[in-house]
């Protein structure tokens, strides 16, 4: 069964969405790593990394169970985030986390899903929802703020190299997200086709300033 991938910013609704689907759909909800995962104390070099890798395999274990599978939030992620803010801010290289994710697509422990759907919408109404939600504190939503116009530029580029593969979806209501995630006819990425596409957005990343 499909393996999805919903991404967007803080507050656009990704996590509501996938609630919705669960009560629509014969879905498995694989959470981001802050939610399903405790950072330890001391948190050693590459754990943020390993835990996007479990959350794949997280995600496959469940596709021969349930009819959909909904990533909440990209496990590709460090790539587009850190890149957001030009390596300035973690101290992690494009190289060095490239060469992570690439020893793992090499290996099968990784991959891209079949399809992406980025959510958007504008600021002024992400600030609204932030003051509306009681339920989460959304540290650092100003500094996440600052990664929309980036992440939006990444995933057209992906768009671009595999057509049709991203879906954007302008996030009104939850309802009308998941209808349009239901109806979308994606395109589907070949697995095998997942170290070209790496290699292909990584040089992308390589030649572009966020």
């Amino acid at each position: 069964m499909p393996i999805i991938c919903l991404e967007g910013a803080s507050g656009v609704g990704k996590s509501t969405t996938s609630r919705e689907l669960i009560k629509r759909w014969d879905a498995y909800i694989v959470p981001e790593v802050n939610e399903l995962f405790k950072r330890p104390p001391v948190m050693p070099e590459n754990w943020y990394f390993e835990r996007q890798v479990e959350r794949w395999e997280i995600a496959q274990e469940k596709s021969h169970k349930y009819e959909w599978v909904v990533l909440d939030g990209d496990v590709f992620q460090p790539l587009w985030y850190n890149w957001s803010y030009n390596f300035e801010v973690f101290g992690q290289s494009l190289e060095k986390i490239c060469d992570f994710y690439r020893a793992h697509l090499e290996s099968g422990t990784v991959a891209f899903p079949d399809h992406y759907f980025l959510l958007c919408v504008g600021v002024a109404e992400l600030r609204k929802r932030k003051e509306n939600d009681a339920t989460r504190r959304r540290e650092n939503f100003e500094k996440h703020l600052k990664i929309i116009e980036p992440q939006k530029r990444y995933f057209q580029e992906m768009d671009r190299r595999a057509t049709g593969y991203v879906n954007f979806i302008e996030a009104a209501e939850v309802q009308k997200n998941v209808e349009r995630i239901v109806a979308a006819n994606a395109a589907s990425l070949d697995r095998q086709n997942s170290l070209d596409l790496f290699d292909g957005m990584t040089d992308w990343l390589k030649a572009n300033r966020a």
